[in-house]
């Protein structure tokens, strides 16, 4: 099919999933396309299942209206992202809308195969959550530490130390879709990005810090190094302190040894009795408790500042967005703003914005899945003749090899 004609398709689709047309004549309207032009158009996407078409009940005389939707429920998607120690896979749909969810915790000494064979279980286990007429269009992989995002290769995690060079394109070639795979800071930024509307030319820096401690740069509307998944490892800079402290890395003494959750949840543990296990579950205990008087957090805290302080000096950020449970807690959060008011260098430039995220996985979601959904979309309109729907179970059959 010719790329004008697929352009229109994915213009009419757009046009009645975002809510502004509802028939034929709003999208001939808004579109500047003959009646009959839309018609052919509207009459595609329905023998492709991606508009449904309902009579409304009419007050007068005639023929009913007819009224168009969109199927939210056409294509599905996999999306597979880290959280703590765990891997979380959820079925989620067109609308981004989490259909349901299935978790997974690799022992820590996991190698690449037993989580390579975890990986394969779990897709197969979420997408089976899929109602049987929904298709499944991709599976998006959030991962941490270094990526190979062009060979879809799982290089590092400091979570899973024996993990390497993990081929997730290999791994997970069983379900008949695409396989995506993107560093889950970078889909974050790119998320909070068009959730927060950032400017085409606003610079933003993103820095998590939580069970592990990394960054992501966005620049000229763009999230740096992307499509490499190789960025701001700071949670693995070296701080050259002596204290030999041996790091998930392989490496001592790099600041997550002294700052990531991982490392000092059993000190914070013993000042605070009854601590949460989860990042999401600490960040709402320490977001109601007094930090000021805790020697763990304050030592982590001042690494932290440090660290920030010295990336803004080196990328010079518009806005500095932090996320993790730590900065939850409005002192940590002010001592940031505060870092950063007071830096010398920084003073002389326009103040730099410092806002904190809830670290709501939607962001996260929202960066990984728009483009390989809408991919996915163009290409199922762009198929002629409109295909039959290719029920997921028929994936399923083919499952973990």
């Amino acid at each position: 099919m010719d790329t004008a004609r697929t352009d229109d398709l994915i213009a009419v689709a757009s046009l009645v999933r975002s809510g502004h047309a509802t028939n034929r004549g709003e999208i001939s309207r808004q579109l500047g396309l003959r009646s009959t032009s839309v018609s052919d158009l509207v009459g595609q996407l329905i023998a492709q299942e991606v508009l449904h078409e309902n009579s409304a009940r009419g007050r007068g005389k005639g023929r009913p209206a007819a009224v168009l939707s969109f199927n939210q429920q056409r294509l599905g998607a996999v999306f597979v992202t880290v959280m703590d120690q765990t891997l979380v896979a959820s079925a989620v749909d067109l609308d981004l809308r989490v259909l349901g969810q299935i978790t997974a915790a690799p022992p820590m000494d996991s190698d690449s195969a037993s989580i390579a064979a975890t990986l394969r279980q779990l897709v197969t286990e979420t997408a089976a959550l899929f109602a049987p007429q929904v298709e499944l269009a991709a599976i998006v992989c959030a991962m941490s530490g270094l990526l190979d995002v062009g060979r879809k290769i799982w290089c590092v995690s400091a979570r899973w130390p024996q993990l390497r060079n993990l081929d997730l394109g290999a791994a997970l070639d069983g379900f008949g879709c695409p396989v995506w795979l993107i560093r889950n800071l970078d889909a974050e930024m790119a998320g909070l990005r068009v959730q927060e509307n950032h400017g085409p030319e606003e610079t933003a820096l993103l820095l998590h810090w939580g069970h592990g401690i990394g960054a992501a740069y966005a620049a000229g509307n763009e999230v740096v190094n992307r499509s490499r998944g190789r960025f701001c490892e700071i949670g693995h800079w070296g701080l050259g302190n002596g204290r030999g402290l041996r790091c998930n890395c392989g490496n001592s003494d790099c600041l997550e040894t002294v700052a990531g959750l991982w490392a000092i949840r059993s000190d914070l543990a013993a000042e605070f009795p009854g601590l949460p296990a989860s990042e999401h579950a600490i960040a709402a205990h320490l977001a109601r408790m007094d930090l000021r008087d805790s020697r763990v957090v304050q030592a982590a805290l001042s690494e932290m500042l440090r660290v920030t302080a010295n990336l803004c000096r080196l990328l010079f950020p518009d806005r500095v967005i932090l996320t993790g449970p730590f900065v939850q807690n409005p002192e940590v959060f002010s001592r940031f703003v505060q870092t950063l008011e007071v830096a010398p260098m920084l003073r002389s430039l326009d103040k730099v914005r410092v806002s904190v995220s809830d670290g709501s996985a939607q962001s996260e979601l929202l960066g990984a899945l728009r483009e390989p959904l809408d991919t996915a979309l163009r290409a199922l309109v762009a198929s002629a003749p409109a295909p039959a729907a290719r029920p997921l179970r028929s994936a399923r059959s083919q499952g973990a090899r």
